[in-house]
């Protein structure tokens, strides 16, 4: 009788900790907004401060060829949100406005100005399996005051949301009602998406951030005070997000990823040795940092140099919570686990597409080649990766055959995609300068005063046709 009681308390006690193996994990995903490749001290910066963020990286995995799906912010958020490519669901540039010249000689297309809530969101497919969802921050897709003010969150898979008004990044905010919904929900599992405006234009944190490093020597990547205490008031907010989970005996079991939505903006920060910025498809546009941390599951220090995307991220939320993959719905992202897990990713081409602006342009990127069509010039760059990362020898003209099967490739995923272009200006005036840009459409105004922001209306040209 003894034996069989020790029996059922061996097989009660291995079925308890059977279960507290199979507990759902908890995501915490965090965005920063603009936020450049150089910009972290673990990345390379020599000038700002980062402490928690490189303790991150030091207790997981580095990416060190993460991209962003576009070199701008609501594009590469759709592509989050959705686990496709930007120009597959037609929304291609940062919204709500069109941005457009005074006489341009080609015509970006009518992208989509509200992410459509009738596409399937990681958030509704983590919702539906028992997870608490919430977005905090910047949203940026859209419909903002239905969005926080009348519940439209919810048709998107979000339990709740909220962001802040004002000129200031709301960093304090962000994180106070981040640490209150992982306490709220700290009994199940739950799916925390933080969306900082930090550090994106115009350039603000606390004096007491600023003043950190304003006697200290500039480095020779950064040297900005005002920028780098933006960005050491965003590591001092994951530290206490860290500082949280710890407390609450929630580290263990919870996944935290941190990156930026694209490329440093090159009039405020430096993506030196990389080329270009925000707004370009050369890597300093569109190379982010990303940072995971699975306690237990991945191992510490590890940097790869796999090619992931924006996209991934659907796919790779649902493996973390032990759902079945959903090829059909996040078309363009695969699952990032084998790499978490120290395994190689299976090889695919990458591909961008941003028809708007001063610099259209689509890229491809297959191994270690990548091929830049500059729209609206129709001129070619072609750059090996593996042996030129900073892209200074264009290899078009030398690489004819290389080049003309990538452009190949890059035309018939447009194809398939069903990607806008541009089209001829009817009423281009080759004898007169471009001209200045301006928005055009409903936007909204700046807000002050912790007031919402106001819909502004801006008549379109009249050669601008809408096409969808």
């Amino acid at each position: 009788m003894i034996r069989i009681k020790l029996t059922l308390m061996l097989c009660l006690l291995l079925s308890g900790f059977s279960q507290a193996e199979e507990k759902p994990v908890s995501i915490v995903f965090i965005v920063a907004d603009d936020l450049g490749i150089r910009d972290l001290d673990s990345y390379g910066s020599d000038f700002h401060q980062t402490p928690h963020l490189d303790q991150l990286a030091a207790d997981g995995i580095r990416f060190n060829r993460a991209y962003a799906s576009a070199s701008v912010c609501s594009p590469t958020r759709a592509s989050i949100l959705t686990g496709k490519y930007p120009h597959r669901v037609q929304l291609t540039d940062a919204l709500p406005w069109d941005r457009l010249y005074q006489n341009p000689k080609m015509v970006p297309p009518d992208h989509l100005k509200e992410l459509p809530s009738s596409l399937p969101t990681f958030a509704q497919a983590l919702r539906s399996e028992g997870y608490a969802t919430a977005l905090i921050g910047k949203w940026h897709l859209g419909n903002e005051h239905e969005f926080y003010n009348q519940g439209k969150h919810r048709d998107y898979g979000f339990d709740e949301a909220f962001d802040v008004n004002g000129k200031d990044k709301g960093v304090e905010r962000l994180t106070a009602e981040s640490i209150a919904f992982i306490k709220k929900h700290q009994q199940k599992p739950f799916m925390l998406t933080l969306m900082h405006h930090t550090p994106h234009v115009p350039l603000n944190c606390p004096p007491a951030y600023k003043a950190r490093f304003e006697k200290l020597k500039p480095g020779t990547v950064h040297n900005n005070p005002t920028y780098a205490g933006m960005v050491s008031h965003l590591d001092d907010s994951i530290g206490k997000l860290l500082a949280t989970l710890e407390s609450l005996g929630l580290e263990e079991n919870t996944v935290v990823i941190f990156t930026s939505d694209n490329g440093g903006l090159r009039k405020i920060t430096n993506n030196k040795p990389y080329r270009g910025g925000k707004g370009q498809l050369y890597e300093g546009g569109i190379l982010v940092p990303l940072i995971v941390r699975w306690p237990n599951r991945i191992k510490p220090g590890v940097i790869s140099e796999a090619p992931v995307l924006s996209s991934d991220f659907f796919p790779t939320f649902l493996e973390l919570a032990s759902l079945d993959a959903q090829p059909k719905v996040h078309q363009d992202g695969m699952s990032l686990l084998p790499a978490f897990k120290g395994k190689p990713l299976p090889d695919r081409p990458l591909f961008w597409h941003f028809p708007h602006r001063s610099m259209p342009s689509s890229a491809v990127m297959k191994d270690d080649w990548k091929l830049i069509h500059f729209i609206e010039p129709d001129t070619y760059e072609l750059y090996n990766l593996r042996r030129d990362p900073y892209e200074k020898q264009n290899l078009f003209h030398s690489e004819n055959q290389r080049g003309a099967s990538l452009m190949a490739l890059l035309k018939t995923h447009l194809n398939e995609t069903r990607a806008q272009i541009m089209h001829s200006n009817p009423a281009w005036e080759k004898s007169a300068p471009k001209g200045s840009s301006r928005d055009f459409g409903v936007f909204y105004s700046a807000s002050g005063n912790g007031k919402p922001r106001q819909p502004v209306s801006s008549a379109y040209p009249s050669w601008f046709e809408h096409r969808k």
